[in-house]
């Protein structure tokens, strides 16, 4: 008999794509044990959805609680060895199972497995994602998270030992997890499949792409878990380039939305941690030649449009506290 595995799909207010996920987790070519849909309080067609549907899916509605909650309920309902993620939006091909499964029952010791996968946006274009090497995860995580939620499959009883999903965290919850796995069990128990094997919709509304709130979490998963190994000079060090990297992602995202705020970010960046290396590339230099080129075409001779006031923690922390209708400006 091969491995029992159990899709769980979180779902709030997800009618929108719902229907396209449900149905790419139905065909699979290596049937799911169960397919566990929480509907986490939704206010549309989700449930409609989901029981249209019927006995091919399990289906459990709870009061709002956020996605870690959520996926914690189809935890404890779960039956299968291994938990296969999919987000509402998301989409797994159809040899998503089978592939992953050969290399579980090929390699017995493994906790989590996870793929590569492919943007979609909105006009139909794509774009492919490598995965990231398993054997890179450490150090990588301290300063990324490179595991997409619905690449991957995790052993049952390993995410149970651990205490399964944080609900202290409303985002970053999955970097946190991959965090504890890898500090429990070593990169050794996490391996990497090179196939695209699932498609993370881009899209205008999507959650991910509300960089304030991501940066805001990744700033307090840096805060309390990230650097908890280390201490003195070290940790400085660490927490500086980190910083840096946030703070540069952050100044890329504000000069997409065409706001003027990207030019502190920027410098913040560079004054957090001036050189480059794994943790803050090289090509920062480039980005930020391009910027100050910007902003020499559209000169003030103004003290503040060349050093801004920051504050760039506590603008984070402020926007992120926002309602999420609320634009990042």
């Amino acid at each position: 008999m091969r491995t029992k595995v159990t899709i769980v799909v979180p779902a709030y207010n997800a009618e929108r794509w719902l229907r396209d996920a449900l149905n790419s987790a139905v065909a699979q070519t290596c049937e799911a044990h169960e397919i566990i849909v929480v509907d986490d309080g939704s206010e549309d067609r989700t449930g409609e959805i989901v029981r249209s549907f019927g006995g091919k899916i399990i289906y459990i509605k709870q009061s709002n609680q956020g996605v870690s909650a959520a996926r914690n309920t189809a935890l404890r309902a779960a039956t299968g060895d291994w938990i296969a993620l999919l987000d509402s939006d998301d989409l797994f091909v159809p040899e998503k199972l089978e592939k992953q499964v050969d290399v579980i029952e090929a390699n017995p010791e493994l906790v989590v497995v996870y793929s590569a996968f492919q943007y979609l946006f909105s006009n139909g274009e794509t774009h492919p994602m490598p995965s990231f090497p398993a054997v890179k995860l450490w150090p990588g995580l301290r300063y990324r998270t490179p595991i997409l939620p619905s690449t991957s499959m995790i052993r049952r009883s390993a995410l149970e030992e651990v205490g399964g999903f944080s609900t202290e965290y409303h985002h970053g919850e999955d970097w946190e997890l991959w965090f504890r796995l890898v500090r429990r069990y070593s990169t050794k128990a996490f391996q990497d499949v090179p196939e695209n094997l699932t498609t993370y919709r881009h899209w205008e509304n999507n959650v991910t792409k509300n960089f304030a709130r991501t940066a805001a979490a990744a700033l307090r998963l840096l805060d309390t878990v990230l650097l908890e190994d280390l201490s003195g000079i070290r940790r400085t060090i660490w927490k500086r380039k980190i910083e840096s990297r946030i703070f540069f992602h952050v100044s890329l995202n504000y000069r997409e939305a065409e706001s003027e705020r990207y030019w502190a970010y920027a410098i913040e960046s560079l004054l957090k941690w001036p050189l480059w290396g794994a943790v803050v590339p090289a090509y920062r230099y480039k980005v930020f030649a391009v910027m100050l080129y910007t902003k020499l075409q559209n000169f003030r001779l103004s003290a503040t449009y060349w050093w801004p006031e920051r504050r760039c923690r506590e603008s984070l922390t402020r926007q992120a506290e926002l309602p999420s209708e609320v634009s990042v400006s």
